[in-house]
């Protein structure tokens, strides 16, 4: 019997069609018990999620009946969430407009976000205020528009001009398809929250003097970046395949004549996967798939005529990893052990990574103090395991090697939010309330240090010591209007001194300042193909070696940099993680050199704190957990806190909200050979079946339809659909004439999965199930929506879904054909929640009744309402990414050439 004997994942739905619960079976050892797991769903009267308990929750109920729903939403009439209830995030209440644009919002923590538009329904400011602060102007947002802007930069309408909580972002000069070709960054005076005042004169007197940072970029006619120039005039170059791949990289340091290669003759399997490419060090790496399944199976890097990585991959059937031999590593024997260079691994019947065995060397690091250098040859065996609770939480973490050790963790009651025991003690209940805030941000990572957040529930600051009397040290955080990190600042007190460090992030180029040993540095990120790049270039005198010293990564298939190269190809650093990211090996031959090492585990910065930084949230390893909520809310599971869905060897998380597998194109791959027999251009109802397969019938459709009166109004309102594409060469006709899908594409061979294009998208296939659809744009007597992509089509075919031609289009049985419209799923606004987001669904025919009726628009408004303000009403109730998608191929009867008269502003 193995370990998934008689778990099935079961769905459970109610006679509307919705799943009420779904079920999964956990089993933690080969010959134990199999405990379900039941999710539960409540739907209101107009089939939308109003609460949601996990598996852990839902059974408390019977004996708890104040036990809260993991998840709770109020919506409103037109469908968009008003109020939600999280355990682990807390409340948020939103209030939109009309359009269903945010206008104001309040949290439990006592934030309360204005954002005022203009005419236009753009965001031109934003007020936030804090529990006890005051009102403060947090951003401002400036438009190119006659007067405003240059129109020969393509500034019109394009943002131009925003002012966030870092500072300002003057954004110069636009290419057609919309990419930026220039910006300038300029930091606050004080990196404390500033209130913006309106007058632009003087927003100048809160930033720093003199120039900003000025990066510009070059693209190519499809928006391909081909140079980046930094803010010290270094420039990166790359060249593409004629397909739009990457085939190599060079760097110019500012000053210096000659281009340095980064990477070189990267070539592609059939399936767009990189199978060999040669570093700049002169390091060649090969990648070796599986060809049944697509899956990694063998990476090695060869240098100098010697094996520096030789990554050997297990997998079972499902693509979780079970095992990694390194055999560029030798067999060693210390202590009376042999040390085989194998990582094993094993999981439970949920795929949870329940037990890891591999080699150490040195104490297992087992908090966020930094890791030293480790004797090479002191190295030992271990085997941890892991014990979680139904909710996906780690409960107990048993080392067992040359130190044993263990680590326990306590759960809240009613929540994900918990602590570590501490002196063999657990926490109370009052003792984890009292370490997170009222959105659920941990408060404190030990006893010793301590966390602070900023109104947009970002990480501001971290107290590694708080003395009880005089200044602490700190470690502040600053991020941009996306929420990006652009500046850290360390600051230090001796008592007789005050010591500062900075480090300031800008497009390809880290500034570190460190006042306390006079260092200035320049750190040149660049992507050289299966790696990053960095050049530590010092503007003060190097600590070690000579200037401009080029560190190559060498990394795993999780991005974890386990080898950094010099220039010569010599070992700078290697590290060996454990499965959740803790340094389980770390050796240097100097350990200046080594100190420089930032980027680490999964290819993330780690901080001083030890936390590592993804982008959109911090990620502690010694507990296995995201330091806040998921930014994305519960895209990833009810359990906001769970790293990588406790599988960390198979999947990665790019930014800290989504988690993906490392073999996404796998899993495409594998949707791809699961259809390919039943699949055919004019079969209308199968991507129907396997989009609903593939959301887990998450998807919920509106089939509203405006009444014969309300169409009457609208009668003269012509509407088609329009598909755009670019033409042949010399702006002549597409040569093809028939619009297929992506599932289409790589079936005929026209495509791989692995390329690069609006087309091949490994997510719609593995998230959205949109690959077996052909995608349109809606039109209103010949007026259609601006999109960025727009500005580099040449032509589209239109068809009139009142016109017989359709059926020449479509085939026999068109009348029947269904539609479906949506925003772009993909989006990461909607990505959360797949079954809130605003679906229509019906036969094409009824289209116009369909999207009228679920538009928002009154009979009484759509009689005197012209086309384009009709057709933005659609769009809106949309959330301004309209997409009509039909099952299969279309038939093109004639091109039409594009011109910016047909363009709705």
């Amino acid at each position: 019997m193995g370990m998934d004997h008689r778990t099935p994942s079961l769905i459970v739905s109610d006679p509307r069609g919705l799943a009420v619960r779904s079920v999964g079976y956990c089993r933690s050892r080969v010959d134990g018990p199999a405990y379900p797991r039941i999710n539960r769903s409540l739907f209101d009267l107009s089939g939308r999620a109003a609460k949601h308990w996990d598996p852990r929750l839902w059974p408390l109920r019977k004996s708890d009946d104040s036990t809260p729903a993991n998840l709770s939403q109020i919506y409103s009439l037109s469908g968009a969430v008003l109020h939600t209830v999280s355990v682990d995030a807390g409340t948020q209440t939103d209030l939109p407009g009309l359009a269903e644009e945010g206008l104001l919002g309040w949290d439990s923590r006592g934030t309360q976000r204005d954002i005022f538009y203009d005419d236009s329904l753009r965001p031109v400011a934003v007020f936030e205020q804090g529990d006890g602060q005051l009102r403060r102007c947090t951003e401002r947002m400036t438009y190119g528009c006659p007067g405003q802007g240059d129109q020969y930069h393509n500034q019109y309408g394009q943002l131009i001009r925003q002012d966030d909580t870092a500072g300002t972002l003057l954004l110069a000069s636009f290419a057609l398809a919309g990419q930026n070709l220039s910006q300038d960054r300029r930091f606050i005076r004080d990196a404390a929250l500033p209130d913006w005042p309106e007058p632009e004169a003087d927003r100048e007197l809160l930033l720093e003097p003199g120039d900003g940072a000025v990066s510009t970029w070059r693209v190519g006619p499809l928006g391909d970046v081909l140079e980046r120039v930094d803010a010290r005039e270094n420039r990166q170059r790359v060249s593409l395949t004629v397909d739009g791949r990457l085939s190599g990289s060079q760097l110019q340091l500012k000053g210096q004549v000659d281009w340095q290669a980064l990477a070189s003759g990267v070539r592609y399997d059939a399936q767009g996967q990189i199978e060999q490419e040669t570093a700049g060090n002169g390091v060649q790496t090969s990648l070796t798939y599986d060809p049944q399944d697509g899956r990694l199976s063998e990476r090695q890097a060869m240098g100098a005529g010697r094996v520096l990585q030789h990554l050997r991959y297990a997998y079972d059937p499902m693509g979780n990893v079970l095992g990694i031999e390194d055999q560029a590593q030798p067999i060693r024997y210390f202590a009376n052990q042999r040390i085989d260079p194998i990582s094993r691994f094993v999981y439970d019947s949920l795929y949870q990574l329940i037990e890891a065995t591999g080699w150490e060397a040195g104490a297992a690091n087992q908090g966020p103090d930094s890791v030293g250098r480790n004797d090479p040859a002191a190295v030992s065996n271990y085997r941890q395991t892991y014990r979680y609770d139904e909710g996906g939480n780690l409960l107990a973490l048993t080392h067992f090697g040359a130190q044993s050790h263990g680590r326990e963790i306590k759960v809240a009651r009613y929540s994900n939010r918990c602590l570590p025991y501490r002196n063999g003690a657990p926490p109370t209940e009052e003792e984890i309330a009292a370490a997170f805030d009222a959105r659920g941000n941990c408060l404190e990572l030990d006893t010793s240090r301590f966390l602070a957040w900023d109104l947009r529930n970002q990480l501001g600051s971290v107290t590694p010591i708080e003395r009880a009397s005089g200044l602490n040290d700190s470690e502040a955080y600053v991020y941009d209007g996306d929420g990006q990190r652009v500046r850290k600042l360390r600051m230090l007190y001796t008592g007789t001194r005050t010591l500062a460090a900075e480090v300031r992030y800008l497009p390809g180029l880290e500034l570190r300042d460190d006042s306390g040993t006079g260092e200035a540095l320049q750190v040149i990120v660049a992507q050289g193909g299966l790696s990053d790049v960095r050049v530590l270039h010092w503007e003060s005198t190097p600590p070690i070696g000579e200037n401009d010293s080029y560190r190559y990564s060498v990394a795993d298939h999780l991005g974890s940099v386990s080898l950094e190269l010099a220039e010569d190809g010599r070992i700078i650093s290697r590290e060996h993680f454990y499965p959740f990211g803790e340094t389980a090996y770390l050796a240097g031959d100097d350990a200046i050199e080594v100190s420089y090492k930032t980027v680490r585990y999964s290819g993330k910065e780690r901080d001083a704190t030890g936390l590592y930084y993804y982008g959109l949230r911090y990620y502690v390893p010694w507990l296995q957990r995201w330091v806040n909520p998921d930014p994305a809310g519960q895209v990833d599971g009810f359990n906001l806190y769970r790293m990588l869905r406790n599988n960390p060897m198979t999947f990665f998380d790019e930014y800290g909200a989504d988690p993906e597998s490392n073999s996404a194109l796998t899993t495409a791959t594998g949707i791809y050979h699961t259809y390919k027999q039943r699949y055919s251009d004019t079969h209308r109802q199968l991507p129907f079946e396997m989009m609903a397969d593939i959301t887990d019938n998450q998807l919920k459709f509106k089939t509203t339809k405006a009444s014969e009166t309300t169409l009457a109004k609208v009668k003269d309102k012509r509407f088609t659909l329009r598909h755009y594409t670019v033409g042949s060469n010399k702006g002549e006709e597409p040569s093809f004439n028939q619009i297929a899908s992506n599932f289409s594409l790589v079936h005929k061979g026209v495509k791989t999965l692995g390329g690069k294009g609006g087309n091949t998208n490994e997510k719609d296939w593995t998230k959205a199930g949109n690959s077996p659809f052909t995608f349109f744009l809606l039109a209103i007597n010949g007026e259609v929506n601006e999109r960025r992509f727009l500005q580099s089509m040449t032509h589209f075919a239109e068809y009139d879904l009142e016109d017989e031609a359709l059926e020449a289009a479509l085939g026999k049985g068109f009348e029947s054909v269904e539609f479906f419209a949506s925003p772009d799923v993909l989006d990461p606004k909607h990505s959360a929640d797949l079954g809130a987001v605003p679906m229509v669904k019906g036969r094409l025919k009824d289209l116009k009744a369909l999207l009228i009726g679920n538009s928002g628009v009154s009979a009484v408004q759509i009689g005197r309402m012209p086309a384009r303000d009709l057709l933005n009403k659609i769009d809106l109730a949309f959330g301004g990414t309209l997409e009509i998608k039909i099952p299969g191929s279309v038939n093109v009867r004639a091109w039409h050439k594009k011109t910016p008269a047909r363009m709705a502003a």
